[in-house]
């Protein structure tokens, strides 16, 4: 995906070819911060899930899960919520989440 910094904050528009994904409930994306790799996800039309995309576990970049709607770690089989929960091991900690919210076509998820 395509992010640039807005203040403290990484904004995405959905207006960019690179972030097409997200212009649709069920689309989820990955964006690289200063300090994370984050999952963006399309929850429904109004509202945006964000996360760190990296296993508690073993550091692995987790995979989106539409049907499940589950952060899937392709390493060692962690499963996680889109509110960061441990939903099966062997990761114990859960994901750290992002606040992000959708206006005028532009995600923004804030660092802080």
């Amino acid at each position: 995906g395509s992010a640039t910094t807005c203040g403290a904050n990484l904004c995405l528009d959905l207006g960019d070819p690179m972030n097409q994904d997200l212009t649709a409930a069920g689309g989820a994306l990955v964006v690289d911060s200063d300090t994370d790799t984050i999952m963006v996800v399309r929850v429904s039309d109004t509202q945006v899930a964000a996360l760190s995309a990296i296993c508690t576990h073993s550091g692995c970049e987790n995979l989106y899960t539409e049907s499940s709607k589950t952060l899937d770690c392709p390493c060692h089989g962690s499963q996680f919520s889109l509110t960061g929960t441990v939903l099966r091991g062997p990761a114990r900690r859960p994901l750290k989440v992002y606040s992000a919210s959708l206006a005028n076509n532009i995600i923004t998820v804030t660092l802080g």
